[in-house]
């Protein structure tokens, strides 16, 4: 009697190491909303193989207007092979349906973003064609993120994956890249300045706050990445930034050498906001490279003014030369123009009299030309003009004379008496 229970106690172990034993490799999370209070709503589960990924809606009846999965950038593997990665819809009976490639019709290349309205299929599966394992060892969030109608799905806290990889308000919050540590302008970065660039790696949207010492510097902004849209002033103090985004200062010091010193010993705060206090200030203090550089600005502008005056008493000694005048007196005004045309390089006053002789000349051999060549053509044509007239005149009259016998035939055949021609008529 016991032996059939002990047998079944049995099977039920067996079965239960193995399960684990094959699904030791994967784990299982649930992602949904938040409302403003806080409060989690489960939408689906992801179940993580080392070949594929299973999604299944938590209400199988509910229907998705829009779900997105977009591509992890920072997964250059992923995205380099994502030809080979296939999606199964998963029918009501749990059957998957043919596969179909996860780049088709509805992905955009650009945006990385796979899209679709899901309605019967209770979930989907992704599968991984390649020979890389690109899912194996890898969280969800270092794969995709998931996006319901526009809104972006959190992992919930009882499931494998955390809301945030960052326990904040634990240590010094790491979910928050700055790539400096100090500023040092010199002469080599006087005119292209320094970038500090802040990156959110937290997952979840962080508001942060800066404090710049706009007063000594010539240009400060705050640019967004990766949408490169500025950050306006007014919300330097406080504003947010997207999960997985990020911001780039830019600073350019004051060339001014005294603007310059005053930079030395100021920072650029950072402050990361938790609620509405600051949970942590990151600081990067401004050095300037010392007297050197502010020598090496000093001895440049003075050269540059000495150089200047110098070459402005050469020009007032060139053009202030005294020259004296037939009563004996001395006018620093009145210069002469042969001397002037001389210095200025140009044309002397012998110069130009030669050239007026040679257009003179010019005009005079254009003359010549004109009365001995071209006045015997002009001859020739007004006889031709004139004896093609007089073969006209002729030709006329003798179309007249023509016209007139025509008149006389017809009337005489007529019987008509012919008038007598006027003694006038020509």
């Amino acid at each position: 009697m016991l032996l059939k229970p002990m047998q079944s106690f049995v099977t039920v172990v067996f079965l239960c190491v193995c399960f684990t034993l094959v699904s030791g490799s994967s784990f299982a999370a649930v992602y949904g909303l938040k409302d403003s209070k806080g409060i989690f709503t489960p939408k689906i589960s992801v179940e993580m193989g080392n070949k594929e990924i299973v999604i299944y809606k938590t209400d199988p009846h509910e229907k998705f207007k829009s779900f997105a999965l977009i591509l992890n950038r920072k997964n250059a593997a992923l995205i380099r092979n994502i030809n080979l990665i296939n999606i199964e819809w998963i029918a009501s009976d749990n059957r998957p349906t043919k596969p179909i490639a996860f780049a088709g019709a509805t992905y955009d290349p650009l945006k990385l973003k796979f899209e679709e309205p899901v309605a019967r299929s209770i979930g989907l599966k992704l599968v991984d064609k390649s020979s890389r394992n690109l899912f194996m060892g890898k969280q969800f969030s270092e794969l995709f993120s998931v996006y319901l109608d526009e809104q972006k799905l959190v992992a919930g806290e009882g499931g494998a994956e955390q809301e945030s990889p960052i326990k904040l308000g634990v240590g010094r919050d790491i979910s928050i890249n700055v790539d400096k540590t100090s500023i040092t302008f010199n002469e080599n970065n006087i005119k292209k300045g320094e970038i500090i660039n802040v990156d959110n790696r937290s997952g979840l949207d962080q508001t942060i706050g800066l404090e710049i010492p706009e007063k000594d510097l010539l240009y400060t902004q705050i640019v967004r990445k990766p949408e490169q849209t500025k950050v306006p002033r007014e919300i330097w103090s406080k504003f947010k930034i997207a999960a997985d985004s990020g911001i780039f200062v830019v600073l350019i010091p004051d060339p001014d050498p005294s603007r310059m010193a005053g930079l030395n010993g100021k920072e650029v705060a950072i402050k990361i906001y938790q609620t509405d206090k600051v949970r942590e200030t990151i600081r990067i203090p401004i050095k300037t490279s010392g007297e050197s550089t502010i020598s090496s600005l000093d001895s440049q502008t003075s050269h540059g003014i000495r150089e200047h005056d110098i070459r402005s008493l050469k020009a007032v000694d060139r053009t202030a030369e005294p020259v004296r005048s037939d009563s004996g007196t001395v006018s620093g005004e009145k210069v002469s123009t042969g001397r002037d045309l001389e210095n200025k390089g140009g044309w002397t006053v012998p110069g130009i009299w030669i050239l007026q002789v040679f257009n003179l000349v010019g005009l005079i051999a254009l003359a010549l030309y004109g009365a001995f060549f071209l006045l015997p053509k002009l001859q020739v044509i007004e006889a031709r003009m004139s004896k093609n007239e007089m073969f006209l005149l002729g030709a006329r009259e003798a179309i007249r004379e023509e016209l007139d016998k025509t008149k006389e035939d017809v009337l005489r055949q007529c019987g008509a008496s012919i008038p007598p021609k006027d003694s006038d008529e020509s």
